[in-house]
């Protein structure tokens, strides 16, 4: 992205010979320099949450797992640390092909100013032909009540085992009552681990997390559901709150990932649509 960016500064650059456009190249001096070390900035906050990764599947590891919840667990750190450590590599791979500050040739027809290297003329180019901001995109509206109302009709006839637990923490979801609603969803899942009903227990106990301000919970939990169900009705629905739980947490780096991985895996979800205008968000920032 950077080195696509210097070319195109180039071709601005091209043409300009006015002492205002030198003026201008001058007063940008230093974008590429900030552009290198915000890549290293986000480098560092990577390389400190794959150190953490790493902790924790070594001490899950040496605790055997812990089975069931502990294994899914386990198998979520490691594919976050898969998604991590590809991001690290991409921008370092970036910073690898971008020419270093001060060594790019002079732009034919520009002279450099007293002090200047040719690469600050091109780095300050990348500024004026750069697409303004995006307008910050309205937080997407939560598609569980209406989920919430199709599983309570659907429950009123059920014969699946744990109904009574689910239609408790349905009912007390949809009272705005959600640690008892938690408590009853998590009820079933300990006791019928094998019902169907877990995975859409699951993610209305994430979502009513989310509701709580319990983030790092919500994130977790939302994570499960895409674990137990990748291609499952609640998936695309689970990604998009888990990047939304990531942003409540100024955690902008898990969001793109899981964006990405939301975009990738549901690129034709209802969802998708939400997700790319968050993007948008996250790369004007």
């Amino acid at each position: 992205m950077m080195v696509g960016a210097l070319a195109l500064a180039a071709l601005a650059v091209a043409g300009c010979s006015s002492e205002s456009d030198i003026q201008q190249l001058n007063q940008n001096q230093f974008t590429l320099r900030g552009m290198i070390a915000n890549d290293r900035q986000q480098i560092d906050a990577l390389e400190q949450q794959v150190r953490a990764l790493k902790d924790q599947v070594t001490e899950l590891s040496h605790n055997g797992g812990g089975g069931g919840g502990g294994d899914r667990q386990l198998a979520s750190i490691n594919d976050r640390l898969n998604k991590i450590e590809a991001q690290v590599s991409g921008l370092q791979a970036g910073m690898s092909a971008a020419p270093a500050v001060g060594a790019v040739p002079a732009v034919p027809g520009v002279p450099a100013a007293p002090g200047v290297p040719g690469a600050a003329a091109v780095a300050s180019a990348t500024s004026s032909i750069s697409p303004p901001p995006a307008a910050p995109a309205a937080e997407p509206q939560p598609t569980w009540p209406q989920d919430l109302d199709q599983e309570i009709a659907a429950a009123a006839d059920s014969k699946e085992s744990g109904i009574k637990s689910y239609r408790a923490g349905l009912e007390a979801m949809k009272a705005g009552k959600y640690p008892v609603a938690i408590a009853r969803f998590t009820e079933l899942t300990h006791h019928y681990p094998k019902s169907p009903l877990v995975t859409p227990a699951e993610y209305f106990t994430a979502n009513a997390l989310y509701e709580s301000g319990k983030y790092d919970q919500a994130i977790l939990q939302f994570n499960d559901v895409v674990m137990r169900d990748p291609k499952g009705k609640y998936a695309s629905q689970a990604l998009l709150r888990e990047a939304q739980s990531f942003m409540k947490l100024n955690d902008k780096i898990d969001a793109r990932l899981t964006l990405q991985k939301l975009l990738a895996d549901h690129g034709d979800s209802p969802e998708a649509t939400a997700a790319n205008a968050m993007m948008k968000t996250l790369v004007a920032d």
